[in-house]
């Protein structure tokens, strides 16, 4: 296949404010991250997204500079997706979204990226419907899920609250693996093992609750498994679902082993951890020194 993974969603620009202060005007979105982390896990990948007029001209060569294939990102005469992502001392986030996008459709996939062994599908803002989905997944490649962009209400004045989707189960029927961080968690009444148990009843074989700097849950099959993380002096959590998202289905492509991919991911997101933005993406070689 031409391609390892292509990615779809909104790449942002954020502005993150944290304890020890603010940090304008950086790249964001599941492209940035995902993108950045598979390209230096030497993936080929590919990037469908949306931007606005306003989207920096020095951010563009950006991704095709990380390797990503840049053919499916398209420019709109309207603004770019816009985060500012408030962080507490212990990494909780409040969030406002300033300016969405245009949707993603169908359509907007190249013919070429038909021509993939898997796909990382990640709105953050609503962008991306079923129809989406159902229109890339086929009997031949595998499709990875974070819903977080489906979860997010965006209320007045831009403030992101968590509530459940009415059609969650319309996305997740075409998913082969779903990534759910412990944000989204807070839309649910059931605990994390039943959640996970929920979520494959709907038509992945495979659930991730991702849990921050304590690890991740996982269920495949009949087998469930919590994974420890990274002991590390955290510098910005901003991308690091992302980016476990990047190393397990990196590794997953290689070795359909859904829990060594998992402590994968735990470790390279435990890595990019200890940088602050998109920086610090870790290699397989540094991957695999702390697996």
């Amino acid at each position: 296949m031409k391609y390892d993974t292509i990615i779809i969603g909104h790449i942002t620009i954020d502005v993150n404010v944290f304890p020890w202060g603010l940090i304008e005007n950086v790249l964001g979105g599941a492209p940035t991250y995902t993108g950045f982390a598979l390209t230096t896990l030497k993936k080929k990948a590919g990037v469908v997204s949306k931007l606005g007029q306003d989207f920096p001209e020095n951010f563009s060569p950006v991704f095709s500079k990380f390797g990503l294939d840049t053919e499916g990102i398209l420019a709109t005469s309207g603004q770019t997706t816009t985060f500012e992502n408030t962080y507490d001392e212990k990494g909780g986030r409040e969030q406002v979204c300033k300016v969405v996008s245009d949707s993603i459709s169908p359509e907007d996939v190249p013919k070429s990226y038909q021509d993939t062994h898997s796909y990382y599908i990640s709105p953050v803002a609503g962008e991306i419907s079923p129809d989406v989905i159902e229109s890339v997944k086929n009997s031949d490649n595998i499709v990875m899920f974070d819903p977080q962009g489906i979860f997010r209400d965006i209320g007045e004045g831009g403030k992101v609250n968590v509530k459940m989707p009415d059609n969650l189960e319309d996305y997740l029927k075409n998913v082969d693996i779903i990534k759910l961080g412990k944000g989204e968690l807070k839309a649910f009444k059931e605990n994390e093992e039943e959640v996970l148990k929920t979520l494959t009843e709907m038509g992945p074989k495979t659930a991730i609750l991702t849990l921050g700097e304590e690890g991740c849950m996982i269920l495949a099959g009949d087998k469930l498994e919590k994974i420890k993380g990274l002991d590390v002096e955290v510098k910005d959590l901003t991308g690091a679902g992302d980016v476990f998202g990047a190393a397990f289905l990196s590794n997953y492509l290689d070795t359909e082993d859904p829990f060594k991919s998992a402590r994968i991911g735990v470790i390279a997101a435990g890595l990019k951890l200890q940088y602050k933005g998109p920086t610090g993406f870790p290699t397989m070689e540094e991957v695999e020194k702390e697996l």
